[in-house]
């Protein structure tokens, strides 16, 4: 049976650091499994967006949500 390298964290050199226990120093891993798989299902479900595909539809959504805003932040503001 292998067993794996003792993980040696660098030497603190700020006195707060020097305090702490080495098992506090040992790095964590970027994502929690979950979290990983998760990031994988939403790129899987995600379609780059193509510009040139955009609807007269499309514009008029945008425009009807810009009024919208723009008329809400002047009713507030006034």
């Amino acid at each position: 049976m292998q067993t794996l390298p003792a993980f040696r964290p660098a030497p603190a050199r700020h006195p707060f650091r020097q305090t702490l226990p080495a098992r506090v120093l040992v790095p964590l891993p970027s994502h929690e499994p979950e979290v990983a798989e998760a990031m994988a299902r939403a790129e899987l479900r995600s379609k780059p967006v193509d510009w040139k595909q955009v609807t007269l539809q499309d514009a008029k959504d945008f425009l009807l949500a810009y009024c919208a805003c723009f008329m809400a932040v002047m009713a507030f503001i006034s």
